[in-house]
């Protein structure tokens, strides 16, 4: 091999080598712009998810509070109809 051969050669593996170097470089850069927004995008969804839970909670509670009413109004009802029927045959 000549020795132009031999720079030859060598000029096009260095040109190969920068060529790879750039696309590493290149999908470092991408991976951490990947990440950032990754990044990014979580704290928006983890907000929303808090918001929705907080909303979730706050029905929850008030089906208990619903369910409690109800609960109260199937015990005492029957119990005030029948106090009522007492009083009125005690009042006849």
């Amino acid at each position: 091999m000549t020795e132009s051969e031999q720079i030859t050669r060598h000029e096009r593996e260095i040109g190969e080598l920068r060529g790879k170097l750039d696309a590493l470089a290149t999908k470092e850069f991408v991976r951490e712009i990947v990440q950032e927004q990754t990044k990014e995008l979580n704290q928006k969804f983890d907000s929303k998810f808090d918001i929705i839970d907080s909303r979730l909670k706050e029905m929850s509670d008030r089906q208990q509070r619903f369910k409690g009413i109800g609960q109260a109004l199937g015990f005492g009802l029957p119990f005030l109809v029948s106090a009522l029927a007492l009083a009125a045959v005690f009042l006849k």
